[in-house]
């Protein structure tokens, strides 16, 4: 079975079923087997997404699949009903036209319902970009939170960094060990604190969404108790591969965006100092 009927309804993805069919996908891929006729465009271009165009460096691929259950199908594990509500995939930028929602539930019931041909699509669409780029990132939740580490650790091949944003604090735990193939920023929900102070503490990075407009500044440091953070200008840039790891870890700081719920839980009120650091 593929999902596993939840009681709201909802289709949970079985990830060992789908880790199969990525096995099955890759060892065909690498024998040279015919690709399939089921092809069907997943990856997105470097120019297709604003943010993967801000601050130089090497071109970025994104799988953008449709967030949380838009699709039917459960995407976010350890999503919260503030950071569900708020997510960028229903509040902002292209995401607001029906038709780049509709390509993105599309894409999310290829990939459950037809996974070998998912994957072979995927490790395909990967090899042209490593041969049209030489070399690149690659983010492969843009919306989701899928642990692809397990379900396909191949597609982490292609590419010279890889890099996400989770809210699984076992999955970022895991990205910190030396020989990780992905770097992970924990996402602050608006419920997890703890995970959040947890991995600060371990070394990792922590996304937080601030309550500042687009032109306010991010503050330069976050408070909470006694301790103090760094924060970095997650704006600047979506390339989290290259923002430092320290002992205590950093707050990668980000302005509220779309019509996102300036009340929730899930937007930190900042500690106003000067504007953040841009690295």
């Amino acid at each position: 079975m593929l999902t596993l009927l939840t009681t709201s309804g909802m289709q949970v993805p079985n990830w060992e079923a789908l880790e199969a069919a990525s096995w099955m996908a890759h060892r065909d891929y690498l024998m040279g087997y015919k690709f399939p006729r089921h092809y069907q465009k997943l990856l997105s271009s470097p120019d297709s997404n604003t943010k993967f165009t801000k601050g130089g460096g090497l071109p970025i691929i994104g799988l953008t699949l449709a967030p949380a259950g838009m699709s039917g199908y459960q995407l976010c594990p350890n999503r919260s009903a503030e950071c569900e509500a708020a997510c960028l995939g229903v509040t902002a930028g292209r995401s607001r036209f029906s038709n780049v929602v509709e390509a993105r539930i599309k894409k999310t019931r290829f990939l459950m319902e037809s996974p070998y041909y998912f994957f072979r699509n995927l490790y395909h669409e990967l090899n042209a970009a490593r041969v049209k780029y030489k070399k690149f990132a690659f983010r492969s939740n843009v919306l989701s939170d899928i642990p692809w580490e397990d379900v396909a650790p191949d597609i982490y091949n292609f590419s010279e960094h890889n890099y996400d944003y989770t809210k699984s604090l076992a999955r970022a735990l895991r990205s910190l060990r030396f020989n990780s193939a992905i770097n992970l920023t924990l996402s602050y929900s608006g419920r997890n604190w703890q995970d959040c102070a947890e991995y600060l503490r371990q070394g990792g990075n922590v996304a937080m969404v601030f309550k500042v407009k687009r032109d306010e500044p991010l503050p330069l440091t976050f408070v909470r108790g006694y301790k103090e953070w760094r924060v970095i200008n997650g704006d600047a840039n979506d390339r989290r591969y290259t923002d430092p790891l320290t002992v205590g870890g950093a707050i990668v700081g980000l302005r509220a965006k779309g019509n996102i719920d300036m009340n929730s839980p899930f937007v930190v009120n900042p500690n106003r100092r000067t504007e953040c650091e841009s690295i």
